[in-house]
């Protein structure tokens, strides 16, 4: 923690600005007050893990070097563990590169006499290299008399004192040839067991059966342990320390340090053949989205308990819009991200936001789905990592390798790509989910990135009208008319204007959509049309108002046609009545069977009268092949609109959009003139607003002076923060907790995780950090 503050007190204005702009989270609110205290934060193990983020995989490999040799070393004995020396300049410079990057993220800071010093929580990194624990981290926890007998056997002179007798050991530990000289010495069966978990993993259990064999006197293992070559780490295990492992390894063994893989590029794309394929596939999406939307707006789909879509719903969503399901899922998921689409009373049906959205131009229509896209789920930041590496390639660059792409991400950013050997191999499929799904919004077209991947890339996706603006370079204007055709149907060849979707929608059924939308007219559509108080003279007025080259006789036939047979039949609500001027036809509607479910009954020779309500019986009428009118009870035309259901879109932020943006300048100026507060003790409680921080000192006791001044704030404002708890079983978990109030000896707070009010004991809050 001195380097670290040493460094940062150390830094100009610029740099500690660099850093704070590295580092947010660090800066984040509530603002440090000092140089000491950002320090402090920055110390922080979820500081270190969100900055590990940002190292290569060259980094973390630095990382865990420099973990190994116990957190500090000079950057020659480093080189020579990585087997990097001038001979081979590359790997020179890719080690100094990298040590500058983490020394920029205040990963590794200078020590004295120009050492490298690792970050404190990364020297907790469990097993690096496969090591086992250090020595130097167990001796000062054994007792004297151990300590002592263990300097019998290492030490020429030990002294009297612990704590300079535990330097004797640690030093004498450090000494390689004297630990492998020592080994040399040792049996046979010692030596096998130390080189073997050397290499193959540094821990034997010793519990249950194998305990018997484990302290059998004079074993290997209690020989071992007896001289210090073992040490006994948990109540479960027996472990090699860390610089005996080293040792043994011998003066050759050399850490893993790896270069970047080639760029995996496969050609070069004319920018009219980009433009145009993003183009495409834009207005493709678009066009299912607002199909999804009206499946959604007229049969909203069922959800789980837990608020996911059903299979059986997907499935038959998928069907209705002629997709996969795994398009659909993926479709469904942004338009719930960008608030078009949310979860009501066990469905997921359309906002009012939706309604907004149908009615913009096709530019704000993307823009919306994008920002949905880009920062909505937990995939968001492999999309962006994907799509900012083939964005920073020059314009029209293509790449077809998907495999060469994972291996330079995996590279770049192992912990976001593939943070497990394990799950490299998956990295790849993960890649070319994204892959499609960018190709699917227009950001990537034939392999290259398109100018909307640079403007997201650019923070676009924040600022809805600069992202509308970059989607209408993309996605052309909309169209206000469309060709009507003798086959009954209509063309609009683009994006529909809102106004012209609405109208054709209302009269005919769309069929197609994406760079052309196709509407099929037919009875039933027409009839729909009328059933919503239009006439027919005013029906085709309106369409010969978009058409391009006039409306066909055909169109214009059905329509009058239709409209001459609708209302012949009129239902009105009694129980219900239904009407007609020709008894014949009454009689008719008595005789048919598919009716026999209505009951129904001749009261007067033009009237009969129906077991089921108006709704009811305009549905059985209209099935069996008739155009029934509705009546309201005076007698008057029933006009028939759906009713729109409308879910509320949740106020929650999504897990990516955590805002930690800081004015890093501005930050860096304060803190290089402020002064560290004067260490205080608590006040005490005169007033109830002391309250929350003098309990908090007194209850929070495993939080530093900066943890406990972020929980305070979090009490009083109720912003979000990050808390690492431990329940009362012992097991760890970490939350995101919001609208914190202290109770007692604990806060009450609602939970992200669970999405509902949970309690936290203040002692077994273990860290705190900015959300």
């Amino acid at each position: 923690m001195d380097h670290l503050v040493a460094h940062v007190r150390g830094l100009d204005r610029g740099a500690l600005a660099a850093l704070i702009a590295a580092r947010p989270d660090a800066a984040a609110w509530p603002e440090p007050r000092s140089l000491t205290e950002l320090a402090e934060r920055l110390s922080a193990v979820h500081s270190a893990q969100r900055a590990l983020t940002k190292v290569s995989r060259a980094g973390l490999q630095i990382a865990e070097a420099l973990a190994a040799l116990g957190g500090v070393a000079t950057e020659a004995r480093l080189a020579a563990m990585l087997d990097v020396d001038d001979a081979d300049p590359d790997r020179a410079v890719l080690l100094r590169e990298t040590l500058r990057t983490l020394n920029d993220l205040a990963l590794v800071v200078p020590g004295r006499d120009r050492t490298l010093v690792l970050a404190a929580p990364l020297r907790l990194l469990a097993e690096p290299l496969g090591l086992g624990i250090r020595m130097a981290d167990v001796l000062p926890q054994l007792s004297v008399d151990r300590i002592r007998a263990l300097a019998e056997v290492w030490v020429d002179d030990p002294v009297r004192r612990k704590s300079e007798l535990v330097d004797q050991v640690v030093a004498a530990l450090a000494d390689a040839e004297a630990v492998r000289a020592m080994v040399g010495r040792s049996r046979e069966d010692i030596r096998e067991l130390l080189y073997d978990l050397a290499w193959n993993g540094p821990r034997i259990s010793i519990a249950g059966d194998r305990a018997r064999w484990v302290y059998q006197v004079g074993g290997p293992v209690a020989t071992a342990e007896s001289q210090g070559l073992l040490i006994q780490a948990s109540w479960d295990d027996v472990e090699l320390p860390r610089e005996i492992g080293l040792a043994l390894r011998g003066p050759d063994y050399r850490a893993p340090f790896t270069a970047p893989p080639p760029l995996p590029v496969s050609g070069v794309v004319a920018e009219a053949d980009l433009i145009a394929a993003g183009t495409a596939a834009a207005t493709q999406t678009l066009a299912d989205a607002e199909r999804l939307l009206d499946l959604c707006d007229r049969t909203p789909l069922s959800t789980t308990k837990a608020g996911r879509v059903t299979v059986r719903e997907t499935k038959r969503a998928a069907k209705a819009l002629g997709s996969s399901e795994d398009d659909l899922s993926g479709l469904l998921s942004v338009t719930i991200e960008a608030g078009l689409l949310a979860s009501d009373e066990g469905a997921v049906t359309l906002t009012e936001r939706a309604d907004a959205w149908r009615d913009a131009e096709p530019a704000a229509r993307l823009a919306t789905l994008l920002a949905g896209w880009w920062s909505g789920d937990d995939d968001a930041l492999l999309r962006q990592l994907l799509v900012s590496y083939l964005a920073a390639l020059p314009i029209g660059t293509r790449v077809d390798d998907v495999d060469g792409m994972a291996a330079v991400l995996s590279w770049r950013h192992p912990i976001a790509v593939a943070p497990t050997p394990a799950e490299q191999q998956t990295a790849a499929a993960r890649i070319a989910v994204a892959l499609a799904e960018a190709e699917r919004f227009g950001v990537v077209a034939l392999g290259a990135a398109t100018p909307l991947a640079r403007a997201l890339v650019a923070g676009a996706a924040s600022d809805p009208s600069g992202l509308a603006t970059a989607s209408a370079g993309l996605v052309p204007a909309p169209v206000t008319t469309a060709t009507f055709q003798s086959d009954l149907s209509a063309v609009a060849s683009g994006v529909p204007a809102a106004g012209l979707a609405a109208l054709l929608d209302g009269v005919a059924t769309r069929e197609a959509g994406g760079a052309a939308s196709i509407w099929r007219f037919s009875s039933a559509s027409v009839r729909a049309a009328l059933d919503a108080g239009v006439d027919a003279d005013t029906l085709l007025a309106n369409l010969a108002a978009v058409a391009t080259g006039g409306l066909p006789q055909t169109l214009e036939y059905l329509v009058r046609d239709v409209a001459r047979r609708h209302g012949h039949v009129r239902v009105a609500p009694a129980g219900s009545v239904v009407l007609a001027d020709d008894p014949a036809l009454l009689a008719e509607l008595v005789a048919t069977k598919a009716l026999q479910a209505l009951r129904l009954w001749a009261v007067a020779p033009t009237v009969l009268v129906s077991a089921a309500d108006p709704d009811a019986t305009l549905a059985a009428l209209r099935a069996a092949g008739y155009a029934p009118a509705g009546l309201t009870e005076g007698g008057g035309a029933r006009v028939e609109r759906r009713v729109r259901r409308r879910a509320i879109v949740p106020t929650t932020s999504p897990p990516h959009s955590e805002g930690l943006a800081v004015d890093a300048d501005a930050v860096a100026e304060r803190l290089l003139t402020a002064t560290d507060p004067p260490v205080a003790a608590p006040a005490p409680a005169r007033t109830e607003s002391h309250r929350p921080a003098r309990v908090v000192a007194l209850q929070a006791d495993a939080l530093s002076a900066a943890e406990r001044t972020v929980l305070v704030h979090a009490i009083e404002t109720g912003a979000p923060i990050r808390i690492d708890y431990v329940n009362a079983t012992g097991r760890g978990t970490t939350r995101v907790i919001e609208n914190a109030e202290l109770s007692g000896d604990a806060v009450i707070a609602w939970c992200r995780l669970r999405d509902a009010e949970r309690m936290f004991i203040l002692s077994r809050i273990q860290s705190v950090s900015p959300a």
